[in-house]
C-alpha cells in the first residue's frame, strides 16, 4: 500500500488536475499481478532507469498515434489497439488490419502487424505481432580481434479481446468496457530467453453527447527475462488517457503515462480532418514532455499526415530525437 501510495502521489504532482482516486485505481489494479522484484525496478523514476527489459515494448505502433505526442489510449480505433489499450478494441465494427514498418534508431527496425474482428455481441479480439531487429552488431574479444557478429531482436506475440462489462440494457456508447491481453515475448542478446506477459485496459462511456471519452490501462503487469546470471522484469507502463471531440473536424488527445522504469510524463496531441467525399485527409501534431531534460536538439514534438479513402488508411509521422536523428513511421490499415 506505501508503494501505491507513493507512486499516485508522484502522479499527482507531475500530472495536476487528474483525480486521484482514478490514479490509484489504475496503479493497484497492475501492482496486484506484479511480481516480486527489486524494490529499485518498481521506482517510476530516473534511478529506476536500465533495470527493464525488452526497451522495445515501450516504442509505440501506429503512426497515427505517435503522431498525436503518443496520446492514443483513448483515441485507437482500429487493430493496433492491442499495443495502445486492450479494451479499446471493442470500436472495430467488423475486421481491421494494421500494417507498420519503422526504420528506428542505430540502424535498428521495428515492424508491426495485427489483425481484429467484431464478435458480435460478446465484443471484439484480435492478435499482433511486434518485431524490433537492433541490427548486425560485430563481437570482438579482449584483444580487440573480430570474433563474429551477432544481431539481437525482440518479439511479442500478441491475443488479446474486449468486451462489455456494465449495462447491457444501455446504448454501446453509455457503457464500460474491459479489455485484457495475453503476450508471449522472447528477446535475444547473444542467447534467448522467453516470457509470457498480460496488458488490462479500461474504456469509460462516453461523456458530453459522445464528445469526450477516457480510457486507462496496465501493460506489460508481469514477466521476467535472464540475461546471463540477471533476471529484469518486463517495463511495466501505466496509461490514463482522454479523447476529446472539439468540433467535427478536431479531435484533441491527452494521456499521463508512467513506465517503471522513469519518470511520468504527459503526452498530447490534435487531429485535424478534411473531407471530400469518401476521402479524408488528416493533419495530425502533438509533444510529450518524456525525459525532457535529457538529450538535445529538437526533439519531443510529433508531427504526421494521413489519409483515408473507403476501407483503405494510410499513415506517417515524423518522431525527432535531437543528436540522435529522427524516426520516421509509415502504417497502412484495412477496416472491412
Amino acid at each position: 500500500m506505501r508503494e501505491l501510495r507513493t507512486i499516485g502521489n508522484r502522479f499527482c504532482r507531475e500530472m495536476p488536475g487528474v483525480p486521484r482516486a482514478w490514479l490509484y485505481c489504475l496503479v493497484s489494479a497492475a501492482l496486484c499481478f506484479l511480481p516480486r522484484v527489486p524494490s529499485y525496478a518498481a521506482g517510476f523514476d530516473r534511478n529506476a532507469a536500465g533495470t527493464a527489459s525488452v526497451q522495445s515494448l515501450k516504442i509505440a505502433v501506429d503512426a497515427r498515434g505517435v503522431a498525436l505526442g503518443e496520446a492514443f489510449s483513448a483515441l485507437a480505433d482500429g487493430a493496433s489497439a492491442i499495443d495502445w489499450n486492450a479494451a479499446a478494441l471493442i470500436k472495430i465494427k467488423r475486421q481491421s488490419m494494421s500494417f507498420m514498418h519503422s526504420p528506428y534508431l542505430a540502424g535498428s527496425t521495428m515492424d508491426f502487424f495485427a489483425y481484429a474482428q467484431n464478435a458480435g455481441p460478446v465484443g471484439s479480439w484480435g492478435i499482433g505481432c511486434k518485431y524490433m531487429n537492433y541490427g548486425s552488431i560485430r563481437r570482438t574479444d579482449a584483444s580487440g580481434a573480430s570474433s563474429g557478429g551477432f544481431t539481437p531482436y525482440d518479439m511479442t506475440l500478441s491475443v488479446g479481446f474486449a468486451t462489455y462489462i456494465t449495462g447491457f440494457n444501455k446504448e454501446p456508447e453509455e457503457r464500460f468496457v474491459l479489455g485484457a491481453t495475453g503476450k508471449f515475448v522472447r528477446s535475444q542478446i547473444l542467447k534467448a530467453d522467453n516470457t509470457v506477459s498480460a496488458d488490462i485496459g479500461v474504456l469509460f462511456p462516453y461523456f458530453f453527447d459522445n464528445r469526450f471519452q477516457l480510457g486507462m490501462s496496465a501493460q506489460n503487469i508481469m514477466g521476467t527475462l535472464r540475461y546471463d546470471t540477471e533476471d529484469y522484469p518486463l517495463p511495466l507502463i501505466l496509461r490514463l488517457g482522454s479523447a476529446t471531440k472539439i468540433t467535427d473536424y478536431f479531435t484533441l488527445t491527452a494521456d499521463m503515462v508512467a513506465a517503471r522504469d522513469n519518470y511520468p510524463f504527459l503526452a498530447m496531441g490534435g487531429e485535424f480532418r478534411i473531407s471530400v467525399r469518401k476521402t479524408a485527409l488528416f493533419l495530425r501534431g502533438g509533444f510529450n514532455t518524456r525525459a525532457i531534460a535529457d538529450g538535445s536538439g529538437f526533439r519531443n514534438v510529433t508531427l504526421g499526415t494521413g489519409v483515408r479513402h473507403g476501407a483503405y488508411t494510410l499513415d506517417y509521422s515524423l518522431s525527432p530525437f535531437g543528436a540522435l536523428g529522427s524516426v520516421h513511421r509509415i502504417s497502412a490499415g484495412l477496416n472491412f
